[in-house]
């Protein structure tokens, strides 16, 4: 067991702990008894055509090079993701290599093209968030509200930072090798052993996918049907996920305007990536509910409305990626097995045939 991510897992549920004690837990109580199931019912059915369209997403963009997988495998791919994302701290990038080892297994297809078609996955998500950034940032203006403004011109700054050191990356095969092995070397020194065991293995993964991950990035970016396709999805997605908070304030009986919830949103998007705690558990709720209350919101109902939110998009399908990841595992051990129990058997038959020859 890793303690450390459960200590900081434990420090997020204190800080959701805190978070209700800050705003009442009478009141959140009370907010909770007289809210609407049928808004609730609509904020969950808003998730879940949020995560199809997703999946149509990614699968355009896996479709543009002839990677064939079902709709059904791409849906397991993402909540494995999303399941590993929510567990490890950082910039929600440990969910990535997990979708791909998913995707690559259920597909019989090699890494590097899947790779490529999750990384171009990530930066289409990312198009409609900057556009947010850009109008929560005039918004916050026209309120004249100057600690957030400041703040989301810092956060502007970040991501547009980390997507032109992402793509300065992935363009270039040398640099992403390079990357790659200084990763390697940072945990050969934490784990020598583990590396040690799968030295050979790493530089050929890196020898043979990077090359078949840049050709799989840059045919992806020249495929203009499949990119401006996969873009219209991602402002949908980003659309929903809007509504998602719009009905949950309904549900409460305290109506707010879409343009909050984009700041707020926007706000804890970023926030987010750059949070040590483990899905930023407890972190992304507390900065969620204080810009809710700057915002002119309740505190009761601003974190009331925030804990149900996550409840939707963070802590269900964390269980729900956990369960798809503890069968996949148990699955590819039994293949594991079934595959060692055919070799053994070939083994022995070319023994009876061998020793049937020697007579």
């Amino acid at each position: 067991m890793d303690w450390k991510k459960v200590g900081f897992l434990t420090f997020g549920i204190l800080i959701i702990i805190l978070l209700i004690w800050w705003a009442g837990v009478e009141d959140v109580i009370g907010v909770l008894k007289k809210a609407r199931l049928d808004y609730f019912i609509l904020a969950v059915l808003v998730y879940i055509a949020g995560v199809v369209l997703w999946a149509l997403r990614w699968g355009v963009l896996l479709k543009s090079l002839n990677i064939n997988a079902s709709f059904r495998t791409i849906l397991g791919a993402i909540f494995v993701g999303v399941f590993v994302n929510n567990v490890t701290p950082g910039a929600r990038g440990g969910g990535e290599p997990m979708r791909m080892y998913y995707l690559s297994k259920r597909s019989n297809e090699t890494y590097g093209p899947v790779f490529a078609t999750i990384m171009a996955d990530r930066i289409l998500d990312l198009i409609p968030v900057i556009v947010m950034l850009f109008l929560s940032t005039v918004y916050v203006y026209r309120l004249g509200s100057t600690t957030l403004m400041i703040t989301l011109l810092v956060l502007n700054a970040i991501l547009a930072a980390l997507i032109v050191i992402t793509l300065v990356i992935l363009l270039n095969e040398r640099r992403t090798k390079r990357i790659l092995y200084w990763f390697f070397g940072l945990v050969s020194r934490l784990m020598p052993k583990k590396a040690k065991k799968y030295e050979e293995k790493f530089i050929h993964n890196i020898e043979v996918n990077v090359p078949k991950f840049q050709k799989g990035f840059k045919l992806l970016l020249k495929d203009k049907k499949a990119f401006l396709l996969a873009l219209a999805y991602s402002f949908a997605f980003w659309f929903l996920t809007l509504l998602r908070s719009y009905f949950i304030f309904l549900s409460i009986k305290y109506p707010v305007g879409l343009e909050e919830i984009m700041v707020v949103q926007m706000i804890g998007v970023v926030a987010g990536l750059i949070s040590i705690i483990p899905g930023g558990a407890g972190f992304i709720e507390a900065i969620n509910s204080g810009v809710y209350v700057l915002l002119g919101i309740d505190k009761n109902f601003a974190v009331t409305a925030t804990l149900i939110d996550r409840l939707i998009s963070y802590w269900i399908p964390t269980v729900l990626g956990g369960f798809l990841t503890t069968h996949f595992g148990v699955k590819l051990r039994e293949d594991k097995k079934k595959k060692g129990l055919t070799e053994e058997g070939r083994i022995d038959n070319h023994e009876v045939w061998d020793s049937g020859q020697e007579r």
